[in-house]
């Protein structure tokens, strides 16, 4: 299990510095995940790494940081669900007229968590 989720944080670490050398792959990612009920797929994503953050927490070198990043993608998962599916492609649309330079920053930040995830583990 300890395998799954250091897989998990090299995906997310994958995906961060893929997002910081090229912004325009966000905009593939939003319009992916504004078509239908297909925004559903991420709440999946992101309470399924929570649970499985959660459950190996007790086998991580820092099991608090461990509980609490598993705390915090497994309700960023469950508000996806309570959320208005509406407001959310909303919140999709303004976040991807963002500037390049802050997209960028924030694949840094998305990379940083994966490096994180992976290094507690």
């Amino acid at each position: 299990m300890v395998i799954l989720v250091k897989i998990v944080g090299v995906l997310i670490m994958a995906l961060g510095l893929v997002i910081f050398a090229s912004p325009q792959f966000t905009q593939k990612i939003f319009d992916f995940f504004k078509e239908g009920k297909r925004i559903y797929y991420a709440g999946v994503i992101r309470t399924v790494v929570g649970l499985v953050l959660f459950i190996c927490a007790s086998r991580s070198s820092v099991p608090l940081a461990a509980i609490a990043l598993g705390l915090m993608f497994l309700v960023s998962g469950i508000v996806i669900f309570a959320a208005d599916p509406e407001k959310l492609k909303a919140f999709i649309s303004s976040y991807s007229e963002m500037p390049s330079l802050v997209i960028r920053l924030l694949g840094l930040v998305a990379a940083s968590f994966g490096i994180l995830i992976f290094s507690i583990f």
